[in-house]
């Protein structure tokens, strides 16, 4: 119910009022008028992948005013893809306790996690930070490539393990483990390394037997196969990544016959788990019904 205060003059259209004095006349609104509206829920979404960015064009789409935006970026690569229309963080947090911070002063209601699966520390950091505060989390693991009859992977723990096994299934190899690392592969005086990156590793590497190529995806099929073909590449070192971006290299070496060393992914955060963008929507309508 509203209160409604008019002072009024002209009484031919309210019978039994006297003129020139107030009267309080009382009616029934709409409850959507007399409610405040509710604050826009903020969700930073941990991004550098191109999942993170259609994510973020998911939930535009489909809670646009319900909801705030931020999306936060490394900044380890050059010239990123973004979402049109959200705000970008760019730069490190300090570890958890940089995080916490953060969440806190921009009164953060929901995280979600959206980076490389193989980016375990920033990952791990994004978990105890949100365990610490009790903040709703949820992190995006795409699932990973599945093995065919077809295809001659050869697992491996870690680059390092990659790198100490090359030797041993070719001697013109296609490194793409990403640009973190790749120290490992220095000293191999027998294998001639194709390393192909987004940008320049940050860190010094010294590749005095091969030669760079910095490209970044998506890639086809037909492209890929070139590219292969192009080098004489007998041997594929990558990661697990999962998603379409990247996977035609895998179609190509299967079509091309090649051994994959094929280092494993590492485990998912200790947080709510979701496996596509469909899951995200329905975890975030979820948090805001509840909310």
């Amino acid at each position: 119910m509203v209160l409604v205060i008019l002072t009024v003059s002209n009484r031919s259209h309210l019978p039994d009022l006297h003129p020139y004095t107030e009267h309080i006349i009382t009616r029934s609104l709409p409850m959507s008028l007399s409610r405040p509206a509710k604050r826009p829920k903020h969700i930073l979404i941990f991004g550098g992948t191109g999942d993170a960015n259609r994510i973020a064009e998911d939930l535009m789409h489909e809670f646009g005013r319900d909801i705030r935006l931020q999306l936060s970026l490394a900044g380890l690569t050059s010239a990123p893809s973004l979402p049109d229309g959200v705000p970008v963080r760019i730069g490190g947090f300090g570890g958890p306790e940089g995080i916490i911070s953060y969440v806190k002063g921009e009164q953060i209601d929901l995280v979600i996690d959206a980076t490389h699966p193989y980016a375990t520390r920033i990952s791990s950091n994004i978990a105890q930070a949100c365990h610490a505060v009790a903040m709703p989390c949820i992190q995006f693991y795409r699932p990973g490539w599945e093995k065919t009859p077809k295809d001659n992977w050869i697992p491996v723990r870690s680059i390092e393990e990659a790198a100490r096994i090359l030797p041993d299934h070719g001697t013109r190899a296609l490194i793409a483990s990403g640009a973190k690392n790749l120290h490992a592969f220095e000293g191999l005086e027998k294998t001639w390394l194709l390393v192909r990156t987004v940008d320049a590793p940050r860190d010094p590497f010294d590749l005095a037997y091969g030669e760079w190529l910095f490209a970044r995806g998506p890639f086809s099929v037909e492209s890929e196969t070139e590219l292969l073909e192009r080098h004489g590449i007998d041997v594929i070192v990558c990661k697990n990544s999962g998603g379409t971006a990247t996977f035609a290299k895998i179609e190509a070496a299967r079509n091309l016959g090649l051994p994959v060393i094929m280092i494993e992914r590492p485990g998912a955060a200790p947080v709510t788990q979701a496996h596509t963008r469909e899951v995200i929507l329905k975890s975030v309508q979820k948090f805001l019904d509840e909310n």
